[in-house]
């Protein structure tokens, strides 16, 4: 009886040694530096347009169609402001017949 619980808790340090070397090779993982939030500048009518956005790329709503459609244009964030894009390319359904 003491010879399988000594293999038992043999095979029990062996996985927790394990574990923890396995653990020890990880790369640690780093946070990116919080950037600071952008400053947006104010349209023709003195208001700060609304930009719905991920990190880098977004959507600047210039107004919006009747039935809830936000109008507006496409926009990157770049060195703290968000410049409007130029996209280049043709445009194609996505059903040809």
């Amino acid at each position: 009886m003491r010879k399988i619980i000594a293999i038992g808790l043999v095979w029990v340090m062996t996985i927790v040694a394990t574990g923890l070397w396995v653990h020890a090779q990880s790369s640690p993982r780093v946070l990116p530096p919080a950037r600071p939030a952008p400053v947006p500048s104010p349209n023709e009518n003195n208001e700060i347009p609304t930009i719905i956005s991920g990190n880098d790329i977004g959507f600047r709503v210039e107004s919006w169609r009747k039935d809830g459609t936000p109008i507006g244009r496409i926009v990157v964030h770049q060195e703290g402001k968000w410049l409007d894009v130029t996209l280049s390319g043709r445009v194609r359904p996505l059903t040809t017949k």
